[in-house]
Parts: C-alpha cells; sequence; structure tokens
C-alpha cells in the first residue's frame, strides 16, 4: 500500500505542489486585489471628506445679500428663540440683513440673519443644551438626541459634558467629555473629544478605529452648519441657534462658572437718545412688520419694567404687540413700551 502511495506521490506530487503553488498565488492576487480596493474606496472617502470640510470652511451655506439691513443695538435683554433658547445680552449690537432684496421682513424668519459685531453673549449651560437639542442636531436623520448638557473646565479650557442617545443600529447611552475652542481662521465653533463613555463603561479608543469614528455615526445636517471630521465637530455661529439665525466673526471663548461667554468682534452701534436701561433699538434700513413697512427704520422698543432686564423674542414679538403702547412720532420715529414675553 505504501508503495503505491509512493509511486502515486511520484508520478502526480510535481502537479500537486505548483497547483498548490497557483492557488496560493491566486489567492494573493484575489486579496492583495481586494486590499487595493479597500485602499482605493478609502482614498475616495477621505477625499471626499476633506472636500467637504474645505467647502465648510471656506464659508458659510447662506450669505446675506448687499444691503446694509437695519442696526439693532440691545441693553439689558433676554433675547429669546423659545423658552430654552436664549442669550442674556448686557450690550449687544447686531446687524438684520436681509437674504434677498433690501427689506428685513422680520416676520419670515428664513429670510434674513442676525450680524453680531461687537458683542458679548452668556448662555448658561440650560441654554446651550437647549440649542443642541434645538437647533445643532435637530434635523432629519439626526443620530443624536436626548443631549444633557454640563459646564466644567480644566487647565486647557472650557469642557463640555455631553450625556444623550447615539444611534448605532438601535439607541446607544452615552457621556462624552468635549473641549471648546474657537477656530479663527474659519470662523468655526471646534468640539474636540476629551473621552467617552458608553454603557457608563470607557470607551474612548473605539473613536481610534476608523468604524466608530464620529464621523463615521454622525450624519450632517441639510443646512451644513455642522460638520463632522474624524473625532472632531465643528459648528458655524449660525448653527448654534433656530431662525432667525446669528452670524458674525466670533473673537474670544471663555467660562464664567455655568455660563458660557461667546465674544464676537465688530463695530459697535450708537445708543438711542433714551434714559431708559433696557431696551430694543432698530435703526436704518427698510423693514417690515406686518402690513407696515419703514424706509428708514427708527424704532425704540423699551421694557415697560426697567426694574429687570427686558425678556424679548423677534420670533413671538407680534403677540407682544396687543399689550404694548405705540407711540409714532412726527411719521419719522416709532416708540413702543413693551412688557416682558
Amino acid at each position: 500500500m505504501s508503495t503505491a502511495t509512493a509511486g502515486w506521490w511520484r508520478r502526480h506530487g510535481r502537479a500537486l505542489l505548483v497547483a498548490g503553488l497557483a492557488v496560493a498565488v491566486l489567492g494573493m492576487v484575489v486579496e492583495g486585489f481586494f486590499l487595493y480596493q479597500e485602499r482605493i474606496t478609502h482614498r475616495d472617502m477621505q477625499a471626499q471628506s476633506d472636500t467637504l470640510l474645505t467647502r465648510f470652511l471656506s464659508g458659510d451655506t447662506a450669505h446675506a445679500a448687499g444691503a446694509s439691513g437695519v442696526a439693532i443695538r440691545l441693553q439689558n435683554v433676554r433675547f429669546k428663540w423659545s423658552d430654552n433658547v436664549y442669550i442674556d445680552a448686557g450690550d449687544m449690537a447686531i446687524r438684520a440683513v436681509p437674504l434677498k432684496g433690501t427689506t428685513v421682513a422680520f416676520d419670515d424668519l428664513e429670510t434674513f440673519r442676525l450680524k453680531l459685531q461687537r458683542s458679548v453673549v452668556r448662555i448658561p449651560s440650560k441654554v446651550l443644551q437647549g440649542m443642541f437639542n434645538e437647533s445643532v442636531f435637530n434635523y432629519p436623520g439626526s443620530k443624536v438626541r436626548d443631549l444633557q448638557v454640563s459646564l466644567t473646565r480644566d487647565s486647557e479650557g472650557p469642557l463640555v459634558e455631553l450625556r444623550g442617545k447615539i444611534n448605532v443600529v438601535v439607541w446607544v447611552p452615552f457621556a462624552m467629555w468635549t473641549k471648546l475652542s474657537i477656530d479663527h481662521a474659519t470662523n468655526t465653533l471646534v468640539i474636540d473629544v476629551d473621552h467617552l463613555k458608553v454603557f457608563g463603561f470607557p470607551a474612548t479608543r473605539l473613536l481610534h478605529f476608523k468604524p466608530m469614528n464620529l464621523e463615521n455615526l454622525m450624519s450632517l445636517p441639510p443646512n451644513k452648519s455642522l460638520m463632522v471630521h474624524g473625532n472632531r465637530i465643528m459648528v458655524k455661529p449660525f448653527g448654534l441657534f433656530p431662525p432667525p439665525r446669528i452670524d458674525g466673526t466670533m473673537s474670544k471663548l471663555s467660562l464664567n462658572g455655568d455660563v458660557l461667554q461667546l465674544e464676537f468682534s465688530g463695530p459697535p452701534i450708537p445708543a438711542p437718545e433714551a434714559d431708559a436701561k433696557n431696551y430694543v433699538f432698530l435703526r436704518g434700513g427698510i423693514s417690515q412688520f406686518g402690513h407696515f413697512r419703514l424706509l428708514d427704520t427708527n424704532v425704540l422698543i423699551v421694557d415697560r419694567n426697567q426694574r429687570t432686564p427686558f425678556d424679548f423674542s423677534i420670533p413671538r414679538y407680534a403677540a407682544v404687540i396687543p399689550k404694548s403702547d405705540i407711540e409714532v412720532h412726527d411719521t419719522k420715529r416709532v416708540l413702543v413700551r413693551m412688557p416682558d414675553f
């Protein structure tokens, strides 16, 4: 039996060896082909990601028209989008600029931008939480929800703790500690992940695996106010707020207790000739409120109760008009005494 086997091997061994080598070479070729395809796909995806990043960093997705707009100065005002999203302004300069045409239609919030100039904006953690839930991550297909926000700091600057759920096939609870900074070259608020926990267990290392990068886990909003590159989240100023969107050049970021302080640069807006401490002053440009159009806007809205900051909301100003006292002076100026919203 052994003699027959040895004879068979002498006759066919060379052919089997050649066949085995051929199969091995073929396997290596196939594996190399798939690795090559994987590299090509990865390179294309990286190139696409870099292109999207470049477009995102180069500018905003909506540009204001050439009109100068309406200058707005706010003093001692809580400027509200909703009960959960607002900013406290001791002295804030804004310019409302139409996206098309020359008229700022204050009843159509999607048609104009509020461009912050020289201003200091104070954002408590509970408001930052509202901004993240109602604006930054509030879009069709968002994979992040139910965010809770708290603010602390370390030796390098503000630290934001985010707790919520992320959709990875199923909704998974997470806690993420992130560092905030401003990229002045691109006027972008940068959120860098410092460390991560999933189901209460440390999971920061997972982010170093390409499939688990935030870039692959998170979808992007339609208005491109948010960009994810690797494990870095970048937000344009207008992406922080619901309509009417805020824009402007961010200059400084700091933390004061549980309040994030964001400073914008630009020219100031002159104060009105008035004794009031709490007010909203609109001056210059063409504006429209309901059916009323002002060709050279000059409207001073004064807080009826000067003892506390003025709660004011552009999205809901019309609801407070029936409760306000309105005076029209020489057809050129309007004085409104308005209660808190």
